[in-house]
């Protein structure tokens, strides 16, 4: 019988079977709900209640990364890592001079781009689903290493995922090109922070027990982006019987 990964491999080797496994099965990949945008089947209402659910998620990444940070001790092995999270930080919350809007900012447009105004999508209570989510995500953050917490980062899938729908939304839900900066910084900014994540994770693969817990930091991740879109299709069906 063939060992599990976190058993067989360390190291890179380890890292490249994360990745490998996480492109495969993320949610970003698989979820039908994503590959109905892609083609334009998805309704619109069903979008727009999704955009609005997704937008407190993209709040607490901040705050999330502001935890990570904090969770990357003081040693001067570390240096280079706290460099990483703090350029993600940043990136995710917008220059601190306003010369860069944050990522929550981004989103707020597209959600403009395709009909729901910004005020509504700050009005929105959150369905449990979505609180759970951030609540966990929060967690995981805090109370994790930074290098655990980093194994179960989206940064590579949704790089793929934002190629797939940024021509998807202007197609067939006829987003205007300047609603669409969110999808497309994504497309090159997270490729950047996938390489972030990766050496974290190969640099401290070291041991079994660690490689265990950034696998399963992996399949919480999956879980916590499949009910951030389950929780409002739930919802949908509920309001369509």
């Amino acid at each position: 019988m063939n060992e599990p990964p976190w058993v067989r491999y360390e190291g890179e080797g380890f890292r490249r079977e994360l990745t490998t496994f996480k492109m495969a099965n993320h949610p970003f990949r698989t979820h039908p709900f994503f590959q109905e945008i892609e083609r334009g089947q998805a309704p619109v209402a069903t979008v727009q209640r999704w955009v609005g659910q997704f937008y407190p998620w993209l709040a607490c990444v901040p705050i999330a990364m502001a935890e990570r940070f904090a969770r990357c001790s003081y040693e001067p092995s570390n240096d280079r890592f706290r460099t990483m999270i703090l350029d993600q930080l940043l990136e995710e919350a917008g220059d601190p001079k306003g010369k860069a809007p944050g990522h929550p900012e981004l989103w707020l447009r597209f959600c403009e781009g395709i009909g729901v105004p910004r005020a509504t999508v700050l009005a929105t209570p959150h369905l449990p689903s979505t609180l759970v989510a951030i609540d966990d995500f929060l967690y995981i953050n805090r109370e994790s290493p930074f290098y655990i917490s980093a194994a179960g980062s989206s940064e590579p899938p949704n790089v793929e995922l934002c190629q797939r729908l940024y021509p998807a939304f202007a197609k067939h839900y006829k987003v205007p090109e300047e609603a669409l900066e969110y999808y497309r910084l994504h497309v090159t900014a997270d490729e950047e922070h996938s390489r972030f994540v990766g050496e974290m994770v190969a640099a401290f693969a070291h041991t079994v027990e660690i490689r265990k817990q950034m696998w399963d930091t992996m399949l919480r991740g999956f879980a916590l982006h499949a009910l951030l879109v389950d929780g409002v299709l739930a919802t949908t069906r509920t309001a369509g019987s």
